[in-house]
């Protein structure tokens, strides 16, 4: 019990004694001593005073702890309201939270998913993958078989192809293979096929190879069989190595001249033009048979391509000779200049002519006919209207 709830018996128990004191002082008033009632009530009085100062800190105290206990009163109903207010958040983050957590666990089951259909594309991927590689390695494969089989039989398709069409009524060429060869042959070589040509014999030699690099292969096989039959009268100076037709693609260089002899790189299908074209040749040689216009035509033909290499050889000759005497002059000149003009010479280039070109302007009379009216009638690179100055007419 505290000391507030004993303040109203501590007022009874004063009332209670100035009673009984009063009670007392009528009752033994005449035997007793005033002074010494005096002095008691005043101690009493003194007592009661002190009571009184500790009732008013007591409602003073009250009054503090009723002060206090409004503030934590107002604490508590403010932290009751933050409580409350928490709650509310707490429920609302709460509901986010599972919001989130729903959202993550669809997106996990997403991102499952895809992983899965990822999966499944990278193993179909690499099926149709194997699918794709097998399929061309068993093409290519087929492929190689196929080609090989074809060059296998290609000498034997050649020598067949080459034996029909010069049994032909309108070749008729003598020919000879591998396994018959001609009497002056003294079997050093033995061409897959040989035709009798003007006394001399052109060869037509069957050509394969599973080589990487099928142009240095067949380059050496020009060296190897020009080798083999130089020197070797018996044998025309043209001679066609037969290739396959699909390996003429792989080859950058068909026709050679090595040693004195032209060598052409054809396929089967240029075979029978080929002997059309050496038997027109042949018929050159029997001119007694053509009637008078056609002889006249080809012996004027002759002549002026005799006259023109005759003509020609001469022009040469005499620049030439210009030329040495230009070359002797210069050396009697002013040392000092010469010694420029020779290092001036070094500095220089001799003009290069492109392959193409050159094969362009050998293969074709036009274009050579062509290329010379335009270095003899030059055409101006500007129109006329267009140049910055007007001419006068």
């Amino acid at each position: 019990m505290t000391f507030t709830n004993l303040l109203p018996w501590f007022s009874i128990l004063g009332i209670g004694i100035l009673l009984f004191f009063q009670w007392k002082q009528r009752q033994n008033i005449r035997g007793t001593d005033v002074s010494i009632l005096q002095k008691e009530l005043a101690e009493k009085s003194k007592e009661l005073t002190e009571v009184k100062k500790e009732l008013e800190k007591e409602k003073e105290g009250k009054s503090t702890l009723s002060g206090q206990n409004k503030e934590l009163y107002a604490q508590v109903t403010n932290l009751k309201a933050e409580k409350n207010s928490l709650i509310k958040e707490n429920e609302k983050l709460q509901t986010q939270v599972t919001k989130t957590e729903a959202g993550r666990e669809q997106k996990e089951k997403e991102h499952s998913q895809a992983l899965q259909k990822l999966d499944e594309a990278k193993k179909s991927l690499e099926e149709e993958r194997k699918r794709v590689i097998r399929e061309d390695e068993e093409r290519k494969k087929q492929e190689l078989e196929e080609r090989d089989r074809m060059w296998n039989e290609h000498e034997h398709v050649v020598v067949s192809q080459l034996t029909d069409l010069c049994a032909k009524p309108q070749l008729k060429f003598t020919t000879y293979d591998n396994t018959n060869l001609p009497d002056d042959f003294d079997g050093s070589i033995k061409p897959d096929f040989l035709i009798d040509f003007l006394g001399q014999y052109i060869i037509f030699d069957a050509k394969i190879s599973r080589s990487d690099n099928f142009q240095n292969y067949i380059k050496t096989q020009v060296q190897s069989t020009v080798k083999k039959v130089k020197n070797n009268h018996k044998i025309a100076s043209t001679i066609f190595l037969v290739v396959p037709t699909e390996a003429i693609s792989l080859l950058k260089k068909t026709d050679y001249y090595e040693g004195g002899y032209t060598v052409y790189v054809i396929s089967p299908e240029s075979l029978p033009p080929i002997l059309a074209s050496l038997k027109k040749i042949t018929t050159y040689e029997l001119a007694d048979q053509f009637d008078p216009e056609e002889r006249e035509s080809i012996i004027n033909w002759i002549a002026k391509l005799d006259f023109h290499i005759s003509t020609r050889n001469t022009f040469d000759i005499m620049l030439a000779e210009m030329g040495a005497e230009l070359l002797s002059d210069s050396q009697t000149q002013n040392p000092e200049l010469s010694k420029e003009i020779d290092q001036r010479k070094e500095k220089m280039r001799a003009p290069t002519i492109r392959p193409s070109e050159m094969k362009r302007l050998l293969s074709s009379v036009l274009a050579r006919k062509e290329k010379i009216e335009e270095l003899t009638s030059p055409v101006a690179q500007i129109e006329k209207r267009d140049l910055p100055f007007k001419t006068q007419s």
